[in-house]
């Protein structure tokens, strides 16, 4: 569950794409470490997602950047599924 339909009024447009790419990236996160039965991927996932998330909510941004730089690291790792959530390097 992810909380995009309860964003606060009033949020940067910062906070926002950073609360959507964390969703983003979890959800990839999520179904890759289901696909691939690693449950150490998930709880790292739900971990990650979920401090971004308090961060957030606590004003913290820079902390919830840190989750998601983690992420995108490792949504890297899984760059040639369809589903990948960022840009495809060479």
């Amino acid at each position: 569950m992810t909380k995009s339909d309860g964003i606060p009024a009033g949020e940067s447009a910062e906070v926002q794409t950073l609360r959507t790419d964390l969703e983003k990236h979890f959800a990839f996160l999520r179904d890759i470490g289901a696909d691939t039965c690693d449950p150490a991927l998930s709880r790292m996932t739900g971990y990650a997602y979920g401090y971004a998330m308090a961060k957030l909510e606590d004003g913290d941004p820079a902390a919830a950047a840190k989750q998601l730089a983690w992420m995108v690291s490792r949504s890297f790792q899984h760059q040639d599924a369809a589903d990948y959530p960022g840009p495809r390097r060479g």
